[in-house]
């Protein structure tokens, strides 16, 4: 893969938010595909149901960028969120680190540590998914966490810190050329290759659900991002975002 840029990259020393920026920035969706924001100071991050996202100054990487699309059906939004989780595991995996595993719906985890988070948000125009901005927080050098309940960092990993600008480069370059292969359909396994990186797949672990704790597998994720669980009595389950919590 070459390592020459391929997109618009807006550094900057620090910022509330990288994908709050960047979606202001997109107005009139004015921005080419892939214009990334990137700093290695965020100070508002945010994950999933609003969930504050912990970095240290200049010890981790927060970026952003805009994709456009419109080749995909929105009702297949999630195959997005799929190729994303999928190359920052790669990355991950190429720095030596073992174990790497996706906790639905996006969040990578080693062993059962998170390392990085992924929010993604799509904007859609009549039938067609004009816009998704991913914001992706990775943990890179920091030692010490405060509020976050199971973080782990490439240093704590491995024992020794890292290029952060090099961690991001790889990344991105890992990023755009799974989702190109994706648009070129050269991925022919794409759903098969997430869900043996899912976290707990075909494996029985406690989850709480509907007010009540289960003891289920995954089984499946299904076209509109959906867990798909099984129980011990064959029951399943069909899960969205806010209606499932892992039992960690």
């Amino acid at each position: 893969m070459s390592n020459k840029q391929q997109y618009e990259l807006i550094k900057l020393k620090e910022v509330t938010s990288t994908q709050t920026y960047l979606i202001d920035k997109d107005d009139g969706l004015s921005l080419q595909e892939f214009t990334t924001v990137y700093t290695t100071n965020q100070t508002l991050g945010r994950g999933q149901a609003e969930h504050k996202w912990e970095s240290e100054k200049d010890k981790n990487i927060s970026f952003s960028f805009v994709l456009r699309p419109v080749f995909l059906n929105p009702s297949n939004q999630y195959l997005i969120t799929k190729i994303i989780s999928l190359a920052i595991a790669d990355v991950l995996q190429e720095y030596g680190i073992d174990d790497v595993k996706i906790k639905w719906p996006n969040d990578i985890y080693v062993k059962q540590n998170k390392i990085c988070g992924i929010l993604v948000q799509n904007k859609i125009i009549g039938n067609e998914l004009s816009a998704v901005y991913v914001g992706i927080g990775i943990n890179i050098n920091q030692k010490d966490f405060h509020l976050a309940p199971n973080p782990t960092s490439f240093l704590l990993e491995k024992g020794r810190g890292f290029d952060t600008t090099q961690v991001f480069n790889s990344c991105m370059q890992r990023i755009i050329h799974k989702y190109e292969d994706y648009r070129k359909g050269k991925l022919k396994d794409l759903d098969k290759e997430y869900l043996e990186k899912l976290l707990f797949f075909k494996e029985y672990h406690k989850y709480e659900y509907d007010n009540k704790v289960i003891d289920a597998k995954i089984i499946d994720v299904n076209e509109f991002g959906h867990l798909i669980l099984q129980d011990k009595h064959a029951t399943i389950y069909t899960a969205e975002l806010r209606e499932i919590k892992f039992l960690l």
